[in-house]
């Protein structure tokens, strides 16, 4: 506060008291500073471990952050340090937590004995069908359209 401000409020105020007063102002906003950079990095920090738990493959995420030794993780300004050594060691003594890295089989129907799509068939497609073949036979759609 200015002291014009804080003589208004006490007119009676001394510059010694004044000064104390300046003083715990200023200790109250370093204290307050501290606590709100704290609490930025300790969520900016749950935030960047949250993504990281999650980019590894996780199944249970609670679950790994669960066996991680939080108090060795820090917060730098590359990003977190001592996390992808500790998800690299839980991979290895604990993969049911984890996807596995290998290739899972990809299944596809075969659509053998399609018949071509007509304009009759094309009229008689939802909305929904029609949005479907626009993104993904713009070419085949613009045909239909037109024919």
């Amino acid at each position: 506060m200015k002291k014009k401000d804080i003589e208004k409020l006490f007119p009676n105020i001394t510059e010694e008291q004044f000064k104390e007063l300046e003083k715990l102002e200023t200790e109250a906003f370093k204290r307050g500073k501290k606590e709100s950079e704290e609490a930025y990095k300790k969520a900016e920090t749950e935030r960047l471990l949250d993504e990281e738990i999650a980019s590894s493959g996780a199944k249970n995420k609670k679950a790994v952050k669960a066996l991680l030794e939080l108090d060795k993780i820090t917060l730098e300004e590359e990003g977190l340090t001592g996390l992808s050594e500790q998800i690299a060691a839980l991979k290895k003594s604990c993969g049911y937590l984890f996807d596995s890295e290998s290739k899972k089989p990809q299944f596809t129907a075969q659509n053998k004995g399609a018949k071509e799509l007509t304009k009759k068939g094309f009229e008689g497609m939802s909305y929904k069908k029609r949005l479907k073949l626009f993104l993904e036979n713009p070419a085949l759609y613009k045909e239909l359209q037109e024919r």
